[in-house]
């Protein structure tokens, strides 16, 4: 719940610009979705989900932008004794844009993406890969936007990655600058994180900020264009701070799209990951007795996709440890159906050895199934 009055203010423009507007239009998903989980011991765990994500269209105001949508989990179990729902902002902002630069406060979506599969060096790290996104994504901060020619911009973010507070202890910031050169698209970018208190024995800490866990500053250069008929990226990230050692992370990647034939078109991307862990040192504490970690961890990933028809297609995504040779297959299917309802069924299997990267004891299932149905409107 929140208590600040910046988003109490936030809540009061709300609903000020709802009644100046004449119409305010209301768009969303309806989602409910089944998982289930096969553990190492094999026993299997099941979910099911239902969501609801509500996004509201204002009309701009002497440009000015507002902007709100939240997503609802479980609202109908919580009708159910022993279940409860969990409410959760993505966006809840205003935005203004003055003559050449714009600033947007409060809850917003930040990532620094450039279309790679996995990305060292965004924003937070970890809240978009694999082309899914997680909620890290959507923080509470204040952005400013200052585009400097059509290919060309500057952007920098102070944010409050635990919600908005008066101690500027916990306060997040980042600068990123990005320009056009010959045909190429280059970024230079640079974090620090706020002073976090890490639970080593909270495993939900890595994966509510994988930020908080490495040093405290770092900063990353990417570079995207086209080579002849393949898309090639690439970045470089360093990590570092006072009384650790530095660590360096490297990306290159390429995509390529093949025309089977006039309508059918098979999208292919490959990209390796480097990444050393000298510094890491809570990452080696919590793997601590599961031989996977050495010094650097080199990751092959690809993703290709082949659609079937105009309606469906089918994909399948694979991550490999080249240090120790487990990986992850992620196969999956996607359709709609009649009556603009979306189908989406993918796994997650887990395979290596024991101790190994991609099955390590106690913290890796063999493997994850979900099938999703949802319905936008």
């Amino acid at each position: 719940m929140y208590k600040t009055p910046i988003l109490i203010i936030v809540f009061c423009l709300v609903f000020v610009f709802a009644t100046q507007s004449r119409a305010v239009e209301v768009g969303g998903e309806l989602k409910v979705l089944l998982s289930g989980v096969l553990q190492d011991d094999g026993s299997l765990d099941s979910e099911f989900i239902e969501s609801l994500n509500l996004e509201f269209f204002l009309p701009q105001i002497a440009n000015n932008e507002l902007r709100y949508e939240f997503k609802i989990d479980k609202p109908l179990q919580d009708l159910q004794e022993g279940e409860e729902l969990s409410y959760f902002a993505k966006k809840l902002y205003l935005k203004h844009r003055f003559d050449g630069f714009h600033l947007t406060l409060g809850r917003q979506p930040v990532s620094w993406s450039f279309g790679s599969l996995l990305n060292p060096v965004d924003y937070t790290l970890g809240s978009v890969a694999l082309d899914e996104e997680n909620n890290s994504k959507y923080t509470d901060a204040l952005e400013m936007y200052i585009p400097l020619n059509w290919n060309s911009s500057l952007a920098i973010v102070s944010s409050f990655p635990a919600g908005f507070s008066s101690d500027f202890d916990k306060m997040k910031w980042g600068i990123r600058t990005r320009v056009g050169v010959s045909g190429y698209d280059l970024t230079i970018n640079y974090v620090q994180e706020p002073e976090l208190i890490f639970d080593e024995n909270s495993f939900n800490n890595i994966i509510k900020g994988v930020s908080s866990i490495i040093p405290k500053k770092r900063a990353g250069f990417t570079i995207k264009g086209d080579w002849k008929d393949l898309g090639v990226y690439g970045s470089y990230g360093h990590y570092f701070d006072e009384g650790v050692a530095g660590s360096n992370s490297y990306l290159l990647g390429v995509d390529y799209s093949y025309n089977l034939n006039y309508y059918t078109t098979v999208n292919m991307q490959l990209e390796y990951l480097g990444i050393e862990l000298n510094s890491l040192e809570t990452v080696q504490d919590l793997f601590s007795g599961v031989d996977i970690l050495n010094e650097r961890i080199n990751l092959l990933t690809g993703s290709m996709t082949y659609p079937i028809d105009d309606f469906s297609s089918i994909s399948l995504t694979t991550m490999l440890n080249l240090d120790d040779s487990s990986f992850v297959l992620i196969p999956g299917y996607q359709s709609t159906l009649p009556g603009n309802f979306d189908l989406d069924i993918s796994s997650s299997i887990f395979l290596g050895e024991e101790d190994s990267l991609f099955r390590a004891k106690g913290l890796m299932p063999k493997a994850v199934t979900t099938i999703s149905l949802s319905y936008p409107f």
